[in-house]
């Protein structure tokens, strides 16, 4: 295919912004880095603060076509840089230890192969994506797309994974990553002296029910597929040896293959809530937070990729299991078509999230190699 890139080029970007990481919504510095190399490239039109600090650059065809878009996500991650790099995060406590850094270099990767090669047809959009870590960003670029009139056909996106060969490219059909959401339950009872807990109303039996049964969920109940409820956190009046509890808070984090067995293990969990609280004569509140539905490829996906892949002799992995973590790409399924793959990141590589973590250069070319493929799939060059 010719693809004649600037890995170097790429490196320094990805250093750039692993420099200057950002939090989730506050990725303002970030999409302005993104912006200035994006513009070396003329694209022919980019949409700035875009469902945040999100950016949007299209590349258009000399004729009409598919729209087809890649994403990338911007923010960084609450843990401090400790490892020694020349380009170690300057931001207090803020570090990319997902490598998000990388997925924005292969994506903005993307612009000069467009510039090499005269797009024929359809149009390209690079989209960049706000708060993937908070499960917020997807659904605001979703609702941005529609607010500028922007139907894309297909849009793919990719999460570097360790444990796997460096530059390989995994993916499977159906499920690929799970879905989660975080539930927040309060119990409001009534205080009363420790010494006479008759006259109050403690939440601490209904808080002990809920989270041993919700530990066991899929024991007690029939799910399709792996489903997990995991007590994050709890809390219980005050640290006061002469007051009995009037309050009490449980956090779970609810997670499911499918989403379909997510949508019963939240009926149960809310059930079970109202349930137990109406037992001990406690008021009740449910919220729910980052919420990420099941990140998904149809056999169509799942073939472009492949396709894709065998045109660039990547080297393609199909997976058996999907991975039980969580991706907010999933809610891109709900507008549009979509196709996700990881790429391997080293065998021997820290995990993700861990402090010590930093992303590969070494599969940058891999990744706009796939993305490179996607694009010659859909005849856009």
């Amino acid at each position: 295919m010719d693809l004649k890139l600037d890995v170097e080029e790429l490196v320094s970007l990805r250093h750039r912004l692993h420099a200057n990481a950002e939090v989730s919504n506050q990725e303002e510095k970030t999409s302005k880095i993104i912006i200035e190399f994006l513009e070396k490239f003329k694209p022919d039109q980019i949409w700035q603060n875009v469902g945040g600090f999100g950016v949007i650059a299209l590349f258009k065809g000399e004729k009409e076509g598919e729209n087809i878009g890649f994403r990338a996500d911007l923010d960084a991650l609450h843990i401090a840089e400790t490892i020694e790099l020349e380009y170690g995060s300057k931001t207090p406590h803020t570090a990319h230890k997902c490598g998000h850094d990388g997925h924005m270099a292969m994506v903005a990767g993307i612009a000069p192969y467009l510039r090499q090669k005269k797009m024929k047809k359809g149009n390209v959009y690079l989209v960049f994506q706000p708060a993937e870590e908070t499960g917020e960003g997807a659904a605001r670029i979703n609702k941005g797309l529609r607010e500028l009139d922007i139907q894309l056909d297909y849009l793919f996106g990719l999460h570097n994974i360790v444990g796997y060969p460096k530059g390989q490219i995994l993916t499977k059909k159906g499920t690929f990553a799970a879905a989660s959401r975080g539930m927040v339950i309060k119990l409001f009872g009534k205080t009363s002296h420790a010494a006479e807990p008759e006259y109050g109303i403690s939440p601490v039996m209904a808080m002990a029910e809920i989270t041993t049964k919700m530990t066991i969920v899929h024991m007690i109940k029939p799910f399709s597929d792996l489903t997990l409820a995991t007590v994050i956190h709890s809390e219980l009046g005050e640290i006061a040896f002469g007051t009995s509890p009037g309050y009490g808070e449980v956090r779970i984090t609810l997670r499911a293959m499918k989403d379909k067995d997510m949508q019963e293990l939240i009926e149960y969990a809310e059930g079970l809530v109202k349930e137990q609280a109406e037992k001990e004569q406690l008021d009740y509140e449910i919220s729910y937070t980052e919420t990420f539905p099941a990140t998904e490829n149809t056999e169509e996906a799942f073939q472009i990729m492949k396709n894709a892949g065998e045109s660039v002799k990547v080297d393609f992995k199909e997976l058996e299991k999907p991975f039980k973590w969580s991706e907010d790409f999933g809610q891109y399924k709900l507008q549009m078509k979509t196709g996700f793959f990881g790429i391997g990141a080293g065998e021997n590589s820290p995990h993700l999230h861990d402090e010590t973590y930093d992303f590969p250069d070494d599969i940058i070319e891999s990744g706009v190699n796939m993305y490179a493929g996607l694009i010659n799939y859909f005849k856009l060059i």
